[in-house]
């Protein structure tokens, strides 16, 4: 008798009967588990290396893109969630920073400014999508039969419906209301930045683009051919022209200096200690004594360029400042100054290319700029935080050099710094820093201690720049661009989402403090 004889039958059928079915189990499940929590590693992975909002643990859509594997070929099924991860991307960059989705496209040179640190990281992450694509690429769907495939359709359904209940649960628990994709949509609502305090457990990312682009986009679009009075803005250089005097039709008996410097990421805390510690530099009594001393907030709206187009131009144009005419620029800051005698100067230490710089300042006025390549030359340090460039102290000490000499006109000097960018590095690198001991929330957030000490570092170089030996009186503005964009929701939200603070040293008529003398002009 054969050995195959001495088989006998199992209950239920043959073994290989038996074998197929479960390595059938196995299939769907994994199935459903990849594309409902492993599909989301590469967005989590992300979230963690480059500082984005985390927006929900779980992406619905790439569930939605598994139901759809399940009827079309693997290939289109894994270019489809290659297509979604990378929206998923998007969307976050675009919520954190404050950016359209447009904005984030068309600014996408900005990746080479990154750090050496960050393109290795931007690197693993490029190939940690593209083996999440590979992985979908081996998943036969086809192979998934019967009933196993029923398992699978509803494993996934009920996933994006537990999903949804959980978020409307929670929105209306919070806020009184079911959520809405258009809810609160005007330009000047909170909700903009919000998002419901970011309760959501998943992630939708192909709406929060919609979302997004009308929100920081479709506004600005509609003003983008002038600067109308329908883009106009409250900005804190506006309210430093009427304070010394400098407005069109009045000149004073000597024209001052103006240096308005746009702080990166100084938001208004809402904790005063943290608030009125990082204006302490300007409490100097020489400081006082030499300058009409005042704060206030302005609103602000978007991202950095938002604020330079607020404050140079008093426009919420933001990004669409790249686009307007050249002959629509002429109320801008450097256009208006120059017909009145200044030589403009503006200073940023990144590349001029990141944003457009280097076109752009020129068609609103500046007719000098010094950006990264420039400062390099002179041999200036450069410090490492989400982007490489020029240390923000040693740019202060050109803006210092540049203001003791007596010029045959006044200079308007236009600052942006750089080493606040976030997301920042714990610690800060800022040396002699500002100690954190003093805040019980500083001294237990390591990463909002460094950005307190960065921003510090700013102010107490302005504030040396005030008190040291100026060519001529000069009236400094001091104000913040955004809200900081921290990753940590509770973070985010110690700041004010609606506005940001600034700083005025007006001089007082009766001492325009020490000179250095007529001098002439060199390098103009």
């Amino acid at each position: 008798m054969s050995a195959r004889c001495l088989v006998l039958p199992t209950p239920g059928g043959p073994r290989w009967a038996s074998d197929a079915q479960g390595r059938n189990h196995i299939r769907w499940l994994f199935f459903v588990v990849f594309y409902a929590i492993v599909a989301n590693v590469p967005f989590w992975i992300a979230s963690r290396w480059f500082g984005l909002l985390p927006l929900g643990w779980f992406c619905l859509e790439y569930a939605g893109i598994g139901l759809l594997a399940l009827c079309i070929p693997r290939m289109l099924a894994a270019g489809l969630l290659l297509l979604a991860i990378a929206a998923d991307l998007l969307s976050a960059v675009s919520k954190t920073y404050y950016l359209a989705p447009t904005e984030c496209l068309d600014n996408l040179g900005a990746l080479q400014e990154l750090s050496g640190a960050r393109l290795a990281a931007l690197g693993g992450l490029i190939a940690i999508l593209l083996l999440s694509s590979g992985i979908a690429m081996t998943l036969r769907a086809g192979k998934i039969r019967g009933m196993s495939r029923c398992y699978a359709v509803l494993g996934l359904v009920s996933f994006i419906a537990l999903g949804v209940s959980a978020d409307c649960g929670t929105v209306v628990r919070e806020t009184g209301h079911m959520p809405g994709l258009f809810h609160s949509m005007r330009p000047s609502d909170t909700a903009r930045y919000n998002d419901y305090g970011n309760l959501w457990v998943s992630r939708y990312p192909l709406l929060r683009l919609v979302r997004n682009e009308w929100l920081f986009g479709g506004y600005r679009g509609k003003v983008s051919a002038s600067l109308g009075d329908s883009a106009r803005m409250a900005s804190a250089s506006a309210q430093a022209f009427r304070a010394s005097g400098l407005v069109p039709g009045r000149r004073s008996q000597e024209l001052p200096n103006v240096v308005l410097v746009l702080v990166e990421s100084w938001g208004l805390n809402w904790d005063s200690v943290v608030r009125d510690g990082l204006v302490r530099p300007y409490l100097r009594p020489e400081l006082a004594a030499r300058y009409q001393v005042s704060q206030g907030t302005v609103p602000f709206f978007g991202s950095t360029v938002g604020g330079e187009a607020r404050e140079l131009c008093g426009s919420g144009i933001g990004f669409e400042i790249e686009n307007v005419p050249e002959q629509g620029l002429e109320p801008c800051l450097p256009s208006q100054l120059a017909s009145r005698g200044y030589h403009t100067i503006a200073l940023h230490g990144m590349s001029g290319h990141m944003f457009r710089r280097e076109v752009w300042y020129r068609s609103i006025g500046f007719q000098e700029q010094w950006f990264r390549d420039r400062f390099r030359q002179r041999g200036l340090p450069d410090c490492v935080g989400a982007f490489v460039g020029t240390c923000d102290a040693a740019v202060a000490g050109v803006i210092g050099q540049r203001l003791q000499t007596r010029e045959a006109t006044p200079d308007f000097a236009y600052w942006v710094t750089l080493n606040s960018h976030l997301p920042l590095p714990a610690p800060s690198g800022v040396r002699g820093a500002v100690s954190c001991a003093d805040s019980p929330l500083l001294s237990g957030q390591p990463t909002l201690c460094s950005w307190y000490q960065l921003i510090y570092n700013v102010h107490d170089s302005v504030a040396r720049l005030a008190v040291g030996p100026l060519g001529r009186p000069t009236v400094f503005v001091i104000v913040g661009d955004h809200s900081p964009p921290f990753a940590n929701p509770t973070l985010r939200d110690k700041f004010s989402s609606k506005e940001v603070p600034y700083i005025l040293l007006v001089p007082r008529q009766a001492d325009a403090g020490p000179r250095q003398g007529d001098r002439a002009a060199n390098g103009r």
